[in-house]
């Protein structure tokens, strides 16, 4: 899987390139191609590298690393394991930190070069050594190697004149497994507790959800609904197309949108479906069929202190307590016109008494 990460104002937009998904944004300069070597499983697929090695095995991995502008550039090559981000993503380079049913790490075993420069127009080979570790490995290994140019300024503008992170990044996947054979099915879904948190000063509702299997869980989607204390629906949400790394765990988020929260207990209900399949064996509500199905409820419960200190900290709570800015526009037009008003009454009750004094003044004479 080769991906272009781009940052933006902290948050992550992944676009995985062979899946018809582009992004544009400053660090265009160059281009990554994996090349496919003999312990590649399907010769056919060059997005990334999924390879078949015995334990101590070790491969060679090409990148042909291409500079498509007219200056000399420096690409900076890190190595990570995979890891699902809290998106329902999946971060095939990351560092960390990793779920304890991790067995192991596949950016252990990845040997890379540090930065790469290249100049104008230049392709160069990249190599990357991977050894498959001495321990049998029962399922899938999964991690990645990230290509980063230099210099990228992480400061661009919007259309709206605010300041955006902007660093482009390109991650090909490298999955390694022992044997093709019965390893790579997830068929299981762990889950812990809903709580609320405090989310880039949001409130969301936060569900543990972990893939306990050596495996990739694949078309993963996701159905939330909680009722607040007097029975009411709250808050409700349907996430779909999410992917998780082997042996990982992220927070199912529920935007509150908006929504206050008030003292007493909260009921979390979750459907969860996975491994889509046309004759899979369950289907959700748009008909889509799915292999595997979870259903599960949570709950928790907030003092009134707490209920209040998650709607100080919502700015979108706030905002709806506030004025809206158009009102205070409205007010501050009306109170002009009301002092222009005063100032014209002012002014012709001024002239007039003069005129008066003066009318006064000529009849003394």
């Amino acid at each position: 899987m080769k991906i272009k990460t781009i940052a933006l104002v902290g948050s992550a937009i992944v676009a995985t390139l062979f899946g018809g998904v582009s992004a544009h944004a400053a660090g265009n300069d160059y281009s990554v191609q994996a090349v496919v070597p003999a312990s590649q499983i399907d010769k056919s697929n060059a997005s990334y590298f999924d390879l078949k090695l015995n334990g101590g095995q070790s491969e060679t991995l090409t990148f042909n690393l291409q500079n498509t502008s007219d200056k000399t550039i420096t690409v900076d090559v890190s190595k990570g394991t995979a890891k699902t981000a809290d998106s329902g993503s999946i971060d095939y380079a990351s560092d960390g930190p990793f779920d304890g049913s991790m067995p192991d790490q596949l950016g252990r075993y990845l040997e890379t070069p540090n930065k790469v420069t290249l100049a104008p127009k230049q392709t160069q080979a990249v190599v990357v050594k991977f050894t498959m570790p001495t321990i049998p490995v029962s399922g899938v290994l999964a991690g990645g190697v990230r290509f980063t140019e230099e210099g990228q300024d992480d400061q661009q503008s919007s259309g709206s004149g605010m300041k955006l992170n902007s660093i482009v990044s390109y991650t090909i996947a490298v999955l390694a497994r022992n044997k093709t054979e019965n390893n790579d099915i997830a068929d299981t879904l762990n889950t812990g507790k809903a709580e609320p948190k405090t989310v880039n000063a949001a409130t969301n509702i936060l569900a543990e959800v972990a893939n306990p299997k050596q495996a990739l869980l694949n078309r993963l989607e996701i159905t939330g609904k909680v009722t607040d204390p007097d029975g009411r629906i709250a808050f409700k949400g349907t996430q779909k197309m999410m992917q998780m790394a082997p042996n990982s765990k992220f927070n199912f988020s529920l935007p509150t949108k908006g929504g206050e929260l008030q003292a007493g207990k909260y009921t979390a209900k979750y459907t969860a479906f996975w491994s889509e399949d046309v004759n899979g064996k369950f289907a959700d509500a748009a008909g889509t069929r799915f292999d595997y199905r979870k259903d599960w409820t949570e709950t928790f419960t907030l003092s009134d202190s707490q209920a209040k200190k998650f709607n100080a900290d919502d700015t979108l709570v706030k905002a709806k307590h506030s004025m809206p800015v158009i009102m205070w526009v409205i007010i501050g037009v009306v109170v002009l016109l009301v002092l222009v008003i005063v100032g014209l009454i002012w002014f012709i009750l001024a002239k007039r008494r003069k005129e008066e004094r003066e009318e006064n003044m000529d009849k003394l004479k």
